[in-house]
């Protein structure tokens, strides 16, 4: 399975997901996206999604094969984080790593439908594994190299010892 048909199908599930609960997060999501199309791009993988009809909602999802101007644009990492409590939705968009573009009324409903989500999956076993699924299937960076000892970190150049003239560093202290 190509990460484009990956990606749409973890979207219809995270939809399916919010129809069966009918909350308020899912009414939210009905008024903000329906008669509404969008572009997201999650690590490169580009989406086009539209939405139709208030109830019931016809979502659609399809590969682009041309890049577009999107309107979500951030990596899986992000998103990790965001799902974990490491950094709130605010702080990834204030420090770029979650780009949105959008009106002002879409922007805060989007806002609402992913703040209701995150508190719903707090409860919701199908919301949980939707984020298990992704969180085990979808593309992982490479690990950063674990921590070097101190001697394996030291500069193999510039040391400050080599700045000090060598008759000064000859001065022997009584």
């Amino acid at each position: 399975m190509t990460n484009n048909e990956q990606l749409a199908q973890w979207l219809y599930r995270l939809v399916e997901i919010l129809r069966s609960q009918g909350n308020s997060t899912w009414r939210r999501l009905v008024q903000t996206v329906s008669g509404k199309t969008a572009v997201i791009e999650l690590d490169g993988t580009q989406l086009q999604l539209w939405a139709q009809g208030d109830e019931p909602l016809q979502v659609s999802i399809e590969s682009l094969t041309e890049p577009q101007p999107v309107h979500f644009c951030s990596d899986a990492e992000t998103l990790r984080d965001i799902i974990t409590g490491s950094v709130t939705l605010d702080a990834a968009v204030i420090s770029g790593k979650i780009y949105v573009k959008g009106d002002l009324p879409d922007l805060l409903g989007i806002n609402q439908v992913v703040m209701g989500i995150l508190a719903d999956s707090a409860i919701n076993l199908q919301l949980q594994r939707l984020w298990n699924d992704f969180d085990h299937l979808w593309f992982h960076p490479p690990s950063p190299p674990p921590c070097q000892s101190l001697d394996q970190q030291k500069p193999s150049c510039g040391y400050l010892i080599n700045q000090i003239p060598a008759d000064v560093l000859n001065i022997e202290v009584d």
